[in-house]
């Protein structure tokens, strides 16, 4: 960002431009959005956009900067059952995972077909954090029912792991695997995976 927003006026710009990002890219589609677009879009002089932002490609990041900081505030208040099973909260995180890519009229589906051109590395961080932050609490809570030494080493693979089979499935939109097998698929990953033990020797062993 060129310009940092110091003025609540300047704020509602920069605010006010990444959201016409966003409205741009389900309009037009990720490849076809310009800057002039989003400047139309809202309502400002493109010189006033390069202010800010030296370019599309910047305004994207910024666009996804911020979906994963609101993903991020929504898994904090994803209800986790007390005392209820992993695997039923495990399936649900997954569940919340799908129904935020469906959201926003195509925005997240156009912007994963695109994954491999945008810049994600912060995106995923975010999101790793924010999921690391959620198996604390719950692992600190049923730590009887669960007890898991490596929590960091699991969410890092698990995050990763989970994040790059949703993308995938939905960027290829295949009719093979329906949405459910891969919820179902993914859930019964992670819970074996959480419930692995290591023994001496490296080896995983799955507890009753």
């Amino acid at each position: 960002m060129r310009k940092k927003p110091k003025q609540k006026r300047s704020r509602q710009m920069v605010d006010a431009l990444i959201e016409a990002t966003a409205q741009t890219i389900i309009d037009k589609g990720l490849d076809a959005v310009t800057t002039h677009h989003i400047a139309d879009a809202a309502g400002v002089s493109v010189g006033s956009l390069y202010q800010y932002f030296d370019g599309k490609e910047m305004l994207i990041e910024a666009l996804m900067d911020k979906l994963a900081n609101d993903i991020a505030s929504l898994l904090v208040q994803l209800p986790m059952i007390e005392g209820g099973s992993l695997r039923h909260n495990v399936q649900s995180i997954i569940e919340f995972g799908f129904s935020v890519l469906h959201s926003r009229d195509g925005l997240f589906l156009e912007l994963v077909s695109n994954w491999n051109n945008l810049p994600t590395d912060k995106v995923m961080d975010t999101l790793q954090q924010s999921f690391m932050d959620l198996s604390r609490l719950y692992f600190l809570k049923n730590y009887q029912q669960n007890p898991i030494e490596d929590l960091h080493v699991r969410v890092f693979i698990i995050v990763n792991s989970v994040l790059f089979n949703m993308v995938r499935f939905i960027g290829q939109n295949t009719a093979l695997l329906t949405q459910q097998q891969v919820v179902s698929g993914m859930t019964d990953m992670v819970v074996g995976y959480l419930n692995a033990d290591q023994d001496p020797h490296g080896a995983q062993v799955l507890t009753p």
